[in-house]
């Protein structure tokens, strides 16, 4: 019994200093069955550790294929990578507990998933080394964004994204070190493609989308003298755009264009009219002030505000010039008739005749120095009691001032119609040898009447 104890007691004294040495030797070692992602650094010192991990990690060998086909190898250290294990191998060194080193020899700590902060790879290091196994993204076809685009007869729509082949570099690290940490020496860089940034289903594509709708579905509906024109989607589409802050804003000079074919199909300014006078039946009557035209520069800017506010809307145009009316016929049915050819002329009140009286109109083209009236559709645009017109008489060449008593202009060039004291008669062919200097001389008892009957804007219409 005592020798058999006497053998038990050196047993465990031997244990004893075993394992006290083991906790000096793990004091400064890395304890057994540990790995730093696939490098065995079991019973090294931390020195030892990053030395060991340094080599190895940049030995390792990566090949690149792309979708199967081997395109090149090289390695970690061909990267210039940056190895940075010092303070993930320091605290997991300071982690141990040297009298649990036993149990390092039953079980294994692995460090897997620590190569991702633990090496830095440069870009332009890596594109150097991607280049010599020919992936250069200069030369490879780059991912386009979705995109809103516009083509006549289709309007807004959306370009799809479309992918390319040019790499995405930070994905390109991730598949090395996810590589190095697995033990998986190949990459396959089909994964690591740049992805288009914008997609169809963006959600700033799908709300300018949304806007645009908005915007183009607005109904604008014009009433031009009676006639309701509703301005075509199409239209509204070709004339949106986006500045650079994809804030909408519609194109006024192409707006200012449309108007004009509207005043082209509507507006009576500068027109030919077909007239039905009191003895010649229908004429034509020559272009004069008298007219309308949609003001364009000032609808231009109403429609597209009308537009922006993305409401339904009817409304009259802005109009220029004069004689607008619902009707579309700017002379009515009141209105001075001057006829030239007979030298007559009609004063007519909502159709019915109130004053005719003969008249001396312009010298007449059989004099030598004719200053004929000039033909067309005019309007009164003021009435003067008592004024003096003054000019030259292009017969004599001399200034004249000219007293009346009653003064209806009618164009912008001088001509109007006025009490003319000192016609010794009036009508027949009087004009041919003492016409005036292009105004309408009437009878001052007539003109007396003509000019309490008139008002302001009645059309005179000169033939």
């Amino acid at each position: 019994m005592k020798k058999t104890f006497i053998i038990s007691l050196v047993t465990l004294v031997i244990l004893g200093v075993a394992y006290s040495a083991g906790i000096g030797f793990y004091a400064e070692k890395f304890q057994a069955n540990t790995t730093f992602g696939t490098v065995d650094i079991s019973n090294l010192s931390l020195p030892e550790a990053q030395a060991k991990i340094e080599d190895e990690l940049n030995a390792e060998s990566i090949t690149v294929k792309e979708n199967g086909q081997v395109l090149g190898t090289f390695t970690v250290g061909d990267l210039n990578g940056q190895i940075n294990t010092e303070d993930v191998l320091t605290s997991t060194y300071n982690s141990q507990n040297p009298t649990e080193w036993l149990g390092g020899y039953f079980s294994s700590v692995e460090y897997d998933n620590v190569l991702m902060n633990s090496l830095q790879i440069d870009d332009a290091d890596l594109s150097a080394v991607l280049s010599e196994v020919g992936l250069n993204n200069t030369d490879r076809e780059a991912a386009t964004d979705a995109y809103i685009d516009y083509q006549d007869g289709r309007g807004y729509f959306v370009q799809d994204a479309t992918n390319g082949n040019q790499l995405d570099l930070e994905e390109v690290k991730d598949l090395i070190v996810t590589g190095l940490q697995d033990g998986v020496g190949e990459i396959e860089i089909n994964q690591a493609y740049l992805e288009p940034e914008v997609t169809a289903d963006s959600e700033d594509i799908q709300s300018l989308m949304n806007r645009i709708d908005e915007l183009t579905s607005t109904k604008l509906t014009l009433n031009i003298a009676g006639n309701e024109v509703t301005i075509p989607q199409e239209k509204i589409e070709e004339w949106l755009y986006f500045d650079g802050n994809n804030n909408p804003v519609f194109d006024q000079n192409l707006i200012y264009e449309y108007l004009g074919t509207l005043n082209e199909q509507y507006a009576t300014y500068m027109s030919y009219r077909t007239f039905n006078s009191t003895l010649q039946g229908q004429v034509t009557v020559d272009p004069g002030t008298l007219g309308w035209s949609i003001s364009r520069d000032e609808e231009s800017a109403q429609i597209a505000a009308d537009l922006l506010a993305g409401e339904d809307i009817t409304r009259d145009p802005i109009i220029a010039g004069t004689g607008y009316n619902s009707s579309g016929d700017d002379i009515g049915s009141t209105y001075v008739e001057v006829d030239l050819t007979n030298q007559m002329m009609y004063y007519y009140r909502d159709g019915a005749l109130m004053l005719e009286t003969p008249i001396v109109s312009g010298m007449g083209n059989n004099h030598a120095v004719p200053t004929p009236t000039i033909a067309g559709a005019y309007s009164i645009w003021n009435k003067e009691r008592d004024a003096t017109l003054v000019g030259v008489n292009q017969q004599r060449g001399n200034d004249y001032e000219q007293p009346v008593s009653y003064w209806l202009p009618f164009d912008d060039t001088g001509q109007g119609i006025h009490d003319a004291n000192w016609q010794s008669s009036f009508g027949g062919d009087i004009y041919q040898y003492a016409g005036s200097q292009g105004c309408i001389n009437t009878p001052p008892g007539v003109m007396a009447q003509l000019f309490e009957m008139v008002e302001v804007g009645t059309p005179v219409i000169v033939f």
